[in-house]
């Protein structure tokens, strides 16, 4: 499926996003450095610091959602984008926790805010399901090739003992939002508006008026998002894939893989450059498989892969400090990745579809609180067990949760009818 599919728009402003990504990977794997190494902000502290940017999105993302859908995706996620870059900016002039807090502060207010609402201006802006597919798979491998281009330019220029060189990548990462809320300023106003329901709100009551339809919805908020069952299924089986998935990377896997298999930072550093690589050449082929795939089909793939990426990793365990257990580290990632690629353009486009436009903020506030209750219980879990020397229980529960996840989806797909599901269009193209 060729880019040239996308709306030149929502090129644009992919292309600026990517520009950001690239910024934000100049900073993003060197914080808890920063603050400890430089700063000389305590460990502990430190921790607690980045740590409570997750718990500042329990508030504020539902908060966002219900702006997006009361004022508009675009003016949220540019307010977003703008509190962030000032954040990160800010961030240039720690120096101790006084300062830190309020920079920490400002940053996690706007992350808290413009990750759900990027995600539902994704959604606003594409009207099928093959460029919905596209788009947050688009999305995905640009934002995994900015981050990595930005993480190795970072760790050629950053150092220790030269604070001007963090203060300089700081900058210039919060400068890199710019580019997005230029190109979200200069953008027709048009861009940014669905046109994809507007036939059918999907909360609408025979006869009545579309727009006392969409009055309505936003008058019962949460109350309907939380009490589509449909949707809660797909929260519970996301937010035990995520516990499992993308939560247990910064805590779990690489506690254990320097604790436990005895591998150095570099091993460390290459898994995470192998994991980037592999999404950004293979993420084209998994576009065309998921299209001929049911969704909840793809989601048992994401679990299997994930379950597999745990299962190389305690091989690396027994065998730690050898060349096997470096090799088998950063495979872990890859396997990891391989999830990755079937899971982007199955979520987003799975939650555009089952939320009715008038409440698509609050949907997709919704579906990005499974990864902020992952980010709470996976590392609490993952530090217990790695302190107290059982790493490799662990891990048997990190597959345990990829198994209980692809029991959600197949009870998930139950629910769904064939259209959501996407097994139209995959019986078709057998």
């Amino acid at each position: 499926m060729p880019a040239s599919r996308l709306p030149g728009t929502l090129r644009v402003l992919l292309a600026a996003s990517f520009v950001s990504a690239i910024g934000g990977g100049l900073t993003l794997p060197f914080l808890v450095i920063y603050l400890h190494q430089v700063r000389h902000i305590p460990l502990g502290i430190s921790g607690l610091l980045i740590g409570g940017v997750a718990v500042l999105a329990l508030p504020v993302s539902p908060l966002a959602g219900a702006l997006v859908d009361r004022v508009g995706a675009r003016e949220v996620v540019l307010v977003a984008m703008i509190v962030e870059g000032l954040g990160i900016a800010a961030l240039a002039t720690v120096h101790g926790v006084l300062t830190a807090l309020p920079a920490m502060f400002v940053f996690g207010l706007g992350q808290a805010a413009a990750w759900p609402t990027w995600n539902a201006l994704l959604g606003v802006m594409v009207d099928d399901d093959k460029i919905s597919r596209l788009a947050f798979a688009r999305n995905f491998q640009l934002l995994n090739l900015g981050l990595g281009i930005g993480a190795i330019v970072g760790g050629l220029v950053v150092h220790v003992r030269q604070p001007g060189t963090f203060v300089a990548v700081y900058l210039a990462d919060g400068a890199s939002n710019l580019i997005v809320v230029t190109a979200l300023s200069l953008l027709p106003r048009s861009a940014f508006r669905s046109t994809r329901h507007a036939a059918a709100p999907a909360l609408a009551k025979e006869g009545e008026a579309g727009a006392g339809s969409r009055d309505q919805a936003r008058r019962s908020g949460y109350r309907t998002v939380l009490g589509d069952g449909l949707f809660r299924r797909y929260l519970v089986a996301t937010t035990i894939l995520m516990i499992a998935g993308y939560a247990a990377l910064n805590t779990g896997f690489v506690a254990f893989a320097t604790s436990v298999a005895k591998a150095g930072p570099g091993t460390i550093a290459a898994s995470f450059a192998a994991n980037t690589a592999f999404i950004v050449l293979a993420q084209p082929l998994a576009l065309r498989i998921v299209s001929r795939t049911k969704r909840t089909t793809a989601l048992k793939m994401v679990a299997a892969a994930f379950a597999a990426c745990w299962v190389v990793l305690a091989c690396a365990g027994l065998v730690p400090g050898s060349s096997a257990a470096r090799a088998l580290v950063i495979a872990t990632l890859v396997v990891f990745a391989v999830g990755e690629v079937f899971l982007s353009p199955v979520s987003g486009p799975l939650v555009n579809d089952l939320a009715p436009p008038p409440l698509r903020g609050r949907y997709f506030a919704a579906s990005a609180m499974c990864m902020t209750v992952a980010n709470i219980v996976s590392p609490a879990i993952s530090g217990a067990a790695i302190g107290a020397g059982l790493g490799l229980f662990l891990l048997g529960f990190f597959v345990a949760c990829c198994g209980a996840a692809a029991l959600g989806a197949e009870w998930l797909g139950r629910a769904l009818t064939p259209a959501q599901d996407n097994a139209l269009e995959s019986r078709s193209q057998v």
